[in-house]
């Protein structure tokens, strides 16, 4: 009886405990590409918006690790986009780098050759970057946060919640 239980609680618990379709599960995530060209801010509030969609909190990809960072490239590297936002800004004091999703200093980063550089000033956005002739291999770049790009979005590997529609 105890082993049907536990079949039955194991069973249960893998068809909940998964990443909605089109969503990318890595580690204890789950991770979405845009296939749509948004502003940082309107790819934050899209996440946010999509998450809730599911019962969770959702926001754009917290790339906190050497294992996230290739994961990702290895799943940008599959798309037609050259550039995807993640959820890295240096809006409120320059220089220094948050995540948008907590407000935690970044500890680990992937910034491209030269990067971030504050090119004209107004480039407080991180996105993840492929341009192989300036040595962009899906590197991290600071841009405009003004700048239309794809982006990624992440939200817990968790209990999946049927889209609310309406």
């Amino acid at each position: 009886m105890n082993i049907l239980l536990f079949i039955a609680f194991t069973v249960f618990a893998t068809v909940l405990a998964r990443c909605p379709a089109d969503w990318n599960h890595y580690n204890d995530r789950c991770f979405f590409l845009s296939r749509d060209n948004e502003t940082f801010a309107d790819a934050l509030k899209l996440c946010e918006v999509i998450g809730k969609q599911y019962g969770r909190v959702a926001t754009l990809a917290t790339v906190d690790d050497a294992g996230t960072q290739k994961h990702l490239a290895n799943l940008v590297a599959q798309t037609n986009s050259v550039e995807f936002y993640i959820g890295a800004n240096d809006i409120v004091h320059e220089g220094t780098w948050v995540w948008s999703s907590s407000g935690q200093t970044i500890t680990y980063n992937h910034w491209g050759p030269t990067q971030p550089n504050n090119r004209g000033g107004a480039e407080n956005c991180a996105a993840i970057t492929y341009d192989a002739p300036y040595g962009f291999l899906w590197h991290w770049v600071d841009e405009p946060c003004t700048f239309e790009s794809t982006y990624i979005c992440e939200m817990p590997f968790a209990e999946v919640h049927s889209p609310v529609v309406g």
